[in-house]
């Protein structure tokens, strides 16, 4: 008899919900979209009210040209995007939208953070502290919107409000608390001296008692999400984690020497390591973030997908998107296929991508955007391919960073939007070096959330158990070495271009707080 899971991927742009059977197969999605809220520059916030809407709606569209019912599913498994930081009061209402993930509004708190001296932040390797981070965030609040603060009963992350409205559970996740609160349960827990020195210290009894495993049951789905999805009430809604984390999951990243690249928006870059290991320039390691007893290194770009979705939206002209539309593809597909047709390094432009500043390896929220090199021969397919290879130069300078602090790949597995362009996959193993492998199932999050679903159904007694038996692979792509070559002084030129503006560009941010 076959065995049906949900997967439920609350990201950026959308809460997706996959229905999955027990050997990775994903029968019906359902996708319902999000809005972003940014006030200000360098701000991003999401209602939890759409949130609960987008959730309801995305299950049930999942359903709606499925032959599977919603009573034959026998567990969930879930994701969110992570930073994002949710306010509730007692009763379990939200005190404001929540701050986003990408939000960098925190970045003096984030110095002060830096500079406090604490031993917990071995973990940034004693360097600069993201101001997407927890403490940073919550600093922020507490200073800015007092009100708020001392109303939250209750302050935990995207995934946790997802588990707790499918179930009414207040929990943590091991995975967040792990990555983004400096939390180590090795070492007894949270690193009170830390908050205590950067003034939230009182921030403890607003945090969920509980911690729990990905896969753990959370608890049952409640009657009310039954009555709303026509799923059964009482099914085991499992513990989920940040989504990047949940496509390691997907990819079945889950050994030494593997690289997970999960793109989309953003682009993070999540390895596992059988030691503990600590550099500037590179998050982690983190223990028990993924699987017990194995530590978990973490890169990652702010702005990726984002900005050749900007781009498009923002600056494609008319003979563009009537030639698109005429021969029935996307503008995306038009671009790549022009792009594909310039050489490597776009004839000298140079991109920097930190349309919302630098996550790593500068974890710099005041770096920002630069196209360097336009001349008047440069056209749209120019800029779009040097927006690729900007990311893959940023993913480049962290796989070197990785390496000097002790931890090195053979090979990556890439899943998301971007494995979608064969160019831009084909970039990315030509500037790394490196064989890309690419899984049969691009929604990879969603495939990561619904095995964890099985481990909390009791289909597969782990996760890495689940993953042999759900991920299967589609196709290699290898480095040619002769671009990985040319693109080597590109590589140069990128990381000379931020060394050579950082200092003006935090100068121009400061002007517009």
């Amino acid at each position: 008899m076959t065995r049906y899971v949900l997967g439920i991927d609350a990201g950026t742009e959308s809460i997706r919900t996959g229905i999955y059977n027990e050997i990775g197969k994903c029968v019906s999605f359902g996708v319902s979209e999000n809005t972003n809220i940014h006030q200000h520059p360098g701000w991003g916030e999401q209602s939890v009210d759409q949130w609960n809407q987008s959730l309801i709606e995305s299950i049930n569209l999942a359903f709606m040209d499925s032959n599977v019912q919603p009573d034959q599913i026998e567990g969930i498994g879930l994701d969110g995007t992570s930073c994002t930081v949710v306010f509730m009061d007692k009763e379990g209402r939200p005190l404001r939208d929540a701050v986003m993930w990408m939000d960098i509004r925190a970045s003096e708190e984030a110095d002060e953070i830096a500079s406090c001296g604490d031993p917990a932040l071995k973990y940034v390797g004693f360097s600069k502290v993201s101001a997407e981070w927890f403490p940073c965030k919550n600093l922020w609040i507490k200073r800015n919107e007092p009100e708020v603060y001392e109303k939250a009963a209750t302050i935990f992350e995207h995934t946790d409000w997802i588990a707790y409205r499918l179930t009414g559970e207040i929990t943590a996740n091991i995975n967040t608390v792990s990555i983004r609160w400096f939390y180590n349960r090795n070492e007894g827990g949270f690193p009170v001296s830390l908050y205590e020195k950067i003034g939230l210290g009182d921030i403890f009894s607003k945090l969920p008692d509980r911690i729990v495993e990905i896969g753990e049951v959370v608890g049952g789905l409640s009657s009310e999400i039954a009555g709303l999805t026509g799923l059964r009430a009482g099914i085991p809604v499992a513990g989920g984690c940040a989504d990047a984390y949940m496509g390691v999951i997907g990819v079945n990243a889950l050994k030494p020497g593997k690289l997970a690249l999960i793109t989309g928006s953003s682009q993070l870059h999540i390895g596992m390591t059988d030691r503990e290991l600590h550099a500037p320039g590179i998050f982690g390691t983190f223990p028990d973030a993924i699987v017990p007893g194995m530590e978990v290194v973490e890169a990652g770009q702010i702005s990726t997908g984002s900005i050749l979705k900007w781009f498009v939206s923002q600056f494609m002209n008319k003979n563009i998107t009537d030639e698109a539309e005429s021969r029935g593809i996307s503008v995306y597909q038009l671009m790549d296929e022009q792009a594909a047709k310039i050489a490597p390094g776009s004839e000298g432009l140079v991109i920097l991508e930190h349309w919302q500043g630098n996550r790593t390896p500068w974890v710099d929220a005041e770096s920002r955007g630069v196209i360097r090199g336009l001349t008047l021969k440069h056209t749209p397919a120019h800029i779009f391919r040097a927006i690729m290879e900007a990311v893959v130069y940023g993913t480049q300078i962290i796989l070197q960073k990785m390496e000097e602090g002790g931890v090195y790949i053979d090979e990556i597995i890439a899943c998301g939007g971007a494995t979608q362009s064969d160019l831009w996959m084909q970039i990315h193993a030509d500037v790394t070096g490196k064989q890309i492998v690419i899984p049969e199932e691009q929604q990879a999050v969603s495939l990561g959330s619904a095995i964890a679903g099985t481990v909390g159904a009791g289909i597969y007694p782990s996760l890495g158990i689940g993953a042999d038996a759900m991920v299967r692979i589609s196709r290699i792509i290898t480095p040619d070495k002769k671009m990985t070559e040319i693109y080597r002084e590109y590589v140069r030129q990128y990381e000379a271009t931020y060394e050579n503006l950082k200092v003006e560009s935090a100068k121009l941010v400061r002007t517009l707080k």
